[in-house]
């Protein structure tokens, strides 16, 4: 037997996730200094943010609202009165020698998130300030980027109510949905807009009691998030079965060698030593406003994939696509608008033939250039059979490449088009040029007639519909 298997068998995994979502507000958590990723390094600091004698913090209002919007998307209470602590520890990248974030008076608390008709329950989620980065060169030395110091922060914390790697797929997936979703973040884990540390102990199936937890953090794809979950469960479980103690450690991943390396002894909350922020008083939260968020607040994931499901006959993954890009989503929404039972020939074309525009051209579909009901008049005629793909292509390809409007491009195609008897001179020449497929045709080999409109249209360069040519050569054989 597998060596997993068998300590499935024997080992239950308890998992809790801490979820760091960078908040996409223009500036940072207490201090007015813009922040955005990419820039040179520390060319985004100022005297708060270094820990200067004398400043003092400036509560980000933009991100109190992220954060709560955050929280209810997340089915968490919403508390009226909320604080700041410090949080001490030293660290390089942390110039003050504390984080301020939010200790016994969260933002947010005892929320859920449904995945596969289990609950996943969410203890808190708080605000804090980020810290910097710190970069390692290939000569040894260590670099610190102060720039995303002091960005605004929501740690989410789930209980410990996770039993698998794909149970904490699962619940990550939908969180970065989630709030991808809702316009809070962009949750890019490569730029680190949403990290993860994994905390995982085992304990034997049956068990009330947890085992000794380990903390891996920041890990930085969901694949290697999977990938620790793996290697902490099986040392833990080998650790146990060989006599054993776990130390409660604090890990990362190394993804060279596929394991997790210990940098030191797992801190508890008062190693911290966590104390009122002074500088800062409590932060209240008016039901009025919590009220206005939950009012304005977009769909959720949930209640999109019903109706992409129900309404536009959508499959799952269409709809993941979609969801995925929620600027997308808005304009095959209104591409559609109230044709329904057309959407998906709508969401081809999108998902085709304008993604491949954007990505050559490096565009957002918020910058793509053709009126939407002039792209819908184009669609539209191909739906009708008015003009086939190939030349719905063609068009498309012309008004991309020309100052012509493609108004002026569609109302020109009945020009361009052939008259009916052009059309069935084509097919009259075209029966000649194949007579054995002709001959055929007429001892009542019917599938030909397919043959026959491939050559049509190769013929004509796509100037006639197949749906047109089709209904001539049917009469002429009577099928």
């Amino acid at each position: 037997m597998d060596k997993k298997k068998l300590f499935l068998d024997k080992w239950e995994m308890v998992i809790g996730l801490e979820v760091h979502v960078q908040l996409n507000s223009k500036t940072k958590m207490f201090t007015p200094t813009n922040w955005s990723y990419g820039e040179s390094p520390n060319t985004q600091i100022c005297p708060i943010t270094l820990g200067y004698p004398g400043t003092l913090p400036m509560i980000n209002s933009e991100a109190v609202k992220k954060g709560i919007l955050i929280g209810l998307s997340l089915n968490c209470n919403i508390n009226n009165i909320t604080k700041f602590s410090r949080k001490h520890y030293f660290y390089p990248d942390l110039p003050k020698g504390y984080q301020i974030t939010q200790f016994d008076s969260p933002l947010c608390e005892d929320g859920f998130i449904d995945i596969e008709n289990k609950k996943i329950r969410i203890l808190r989620a708080h605000l804090e300030e980020d810290a910097g980065k710190s970069i390692h060169t290939l000569e040894g030395d260590a670099l610190i980027d102060y720039n995303r110091c002091g960005a605004p922060l929501l740690e989410i914390v789930s209980e410990p109510d996770i039993s698998s790697a794909e149970e904490a797929m699962g619940y990550l997936k939908s969180l970065k949905e989630i709030i991808s979703s809702i316009g809070a973040s962009d949750c890019n884990m490569e730029k680190g807009n949403l990290r993860v540390d994994l905390n995982i102990s085992v304990m034997p199936i049956g068990s009330k009691v947890f085992g000794t937890r380990r903390e891996v953090k920041n890990v930085n794809s969901f694949r290697n998030v999977e990938k620790a979950i793996h290697f902490e469960y099986n040392y833990q479980c080998t650790r146990i079965e060989s006599g054993k103690e776990i130390d409660q450690e604090t890990l990362l991943w190394d993804d060279n060698n596929q394991v997790t390396k210990s940098i030191r002894t797992k801190e508890d909350a008062h190693d911290y030593r966590y104390f009122p922020e002074p500088d800062l008083p409590p932060l209240k939260v008016s039901n009025e406003l919590i009220k206005e968020i939950k009012n304005a607040m977009p769909e959720l994931p949930n209640q999109i994939r019903l109706d992409l499901s129900e309404k536009y006959k959508l499959k799952k993954d269409q709809i993941d696509y979609l969801l995925g890009n929620r600027d997308l989503l808005n304009y095959f929404r209104q591409l559609c608008s109230d044709n329904f039972k057309n959407a998906t020939k709508y969401y081809n074309w999108l998902s085709i033939e304008i993604v491949k525009y954007l990505k050559d051209n490096n565009l957002s579909i918020l910058d793509f250039p053709i009126p939407r009901k002039d792209l819908r008049a184009l669609i539209d005629l191909e739906i009708n059979n008015k003009i086939d793909h190939s030349m719905a292509k063609k068009i498309f390809s012309k008004i991309m490449s020309s100052d012509q409007k493609l108004v002026e491009i569609i109302n020109d195609i009945p020009a361009e088009n052939k008259s009916s008897d052009d059309l069935k001179g084509c097919i009259d020449s075209v029966l000649e040029q194949n007579e054995e497929e002709y001959n055929r045709l007429i001892n009542g080999e019917i599938k030909l007639i397919n043959f026959f409109i491939g050559l049509v249209m190769k013929a004509s360069k796509g100037k006639y519909s197949p749906a047109d040519i089709s209904k001539y050569l049917n009469q002429k054989f009577d099928v």
